[in-house]
């Protein structure tokens, strides 16, 4: 515990005419009250070994900025909702440090999610939260909460996490919270950056749990959209990058939206099938006359690839073959096979009817 000796009223006063005509003071006072809250969500955290030898630690700093002592209740959520709560007393104008905060404040391993939450709206805080891992080359960390307070927007609409990348030298996990004591069905779908689904990620939360999962498919500069069912609307969604050399990460938090596109011109839905589409476990395209869909292939988890037409669906763990095919009212000409990965080529295609 450190005391701090606080001076900025002084300054700020004195510098508040020089800015009067300008947007600064509005963007200072947004910053403010995004800094300083009575409540902040640490929606990652880690005391857990990874991979490549590494062993994730987080570093949370706490500050009173206030004339009050107060305490703030910590509450930890893993996979079945709340797993401890622990209050943390605090002194006005002192801050905490914790290297392991975690292991430190909870005795925990193992990830989840934290709300820190005081017991006034005028007890106001500011934190900052950090998931790192060291190494003979140095500290490598991902920055959670780096004084801003990431917040969430109730209601089922889409959320997206752009510009993806999953490959032999990135890795990527995303993760959900559940918010509201109410379950949650989610289904994250990665697409390329053409568009193309490659793999569709399934998360069944209880009330106020929490989840990450690792992309598995390799995508280049693609992006995640996140399609809540079930009874909870409010969640906190994010995608975490790591590099595979040094386990140095970036995290992006998701943002709300009605589509997204990639740089190669993808709209955030299905792709369409085509002769030399490849679909990942998880993934599908629309097979399509006209522009209006007639059906889908699709390959699930156990790399077994459907084609769904008219009303049919043909499901095979190998290959299809169809050449001229009268699938109910359409002619169909589908060849693909299940390629050593466990993912589809699709590489003849057409349909009419």
């Amino acid at each position: 515990m450190k005391n701090l000796v606080v001076c900025w009223g002084v300054v700020m006063l004195l510098c508040w005419p020089a800015f009067a005509e300008t947007i600064l003071p509005e963007r200072e006072r947004m910053e403010v009250a995004g800094s300083l809250l009575s409540a902040a969500v640490i929606p990652a955290t880690a005391n857990a070994p990874g991979r490549f030898g590494a062993h994730y630690k987080t570093r949370v700093v706490i500050f009173n900025p206030t004339s009050r002592n107060y305490s703030i209740a910590a509450l930890l959520y893993g996979g079945n909702g709340l797993i401890s709560r622990k209050d943390i007393a605090i002194d006005s104008g002192k801050y905490l440090v914790w290297d392991n905060f975690l292991g430190e404040v909870f005795d925990y391993t193992g990830g989840g999610a934290v709300l820190l939450a005081a017991p006034d709206d005028d007890d106001k805080f500011y934190t900052t939260a950090e998931v790192y891992t060291d190494s003979p080359n140095g500290r490598f960390s991902t920055t959670v909460v780096n004084g801003i307070i990431p917040l969430f927007s109730p209601g089922k609409e889409p959320e997206y996490n752009p510009g993806i990348s999953a490959n032999q030298n990135r890795r990527t996990n995303i993760g959900v919270w559940n918010w509201e004591t109410k379950p949650s069905s989610i289904e994250a779908k990665v697409f390329d950056a053409s568009g193309m689904l490659v793999q569709t990620i399934g998360f069944e939360l209880k009330g106020e749990a929490w989840q990450q999962k690792n992309i598995t498919a390799t995508v280049e500069n693609g992006h995640v959209r996140w399609e809540t069912n079930g009874e909870s609307e409010t969640h906190y969604f994010y995608a975490v990058e790591v590099d595979n050399t040094s386990n140095d990460g970036t995290l992006n938090w998701s943002v709300k939206g009605s589509t997204v596109s990639g740089s190669g011109g993808g709209n955030g839905e299905t792709a369409n099938c085509a002769t030399g589409s490849v679909i990942q476990p998880g993934g599908e395209c629309n097979l399509t006359v006209g522009g209006s869909s007639a059906g889908t292939f699709s390959v699930d988890s156990n790399s077994r690839g459907c084609i769904r037409v008219g009303g049919i669906t043909l499901c095979s763990g190998t290959r299809h073959n169809y050449t001229g095919t009268r699938l109910n009212q359409y002619t169909v000409t589908f060849v693909a096979h299940k390629q050593e990965d466990g993912s589809w080529r699709i590489t003849m295609y057409s349909i009419s009817g």
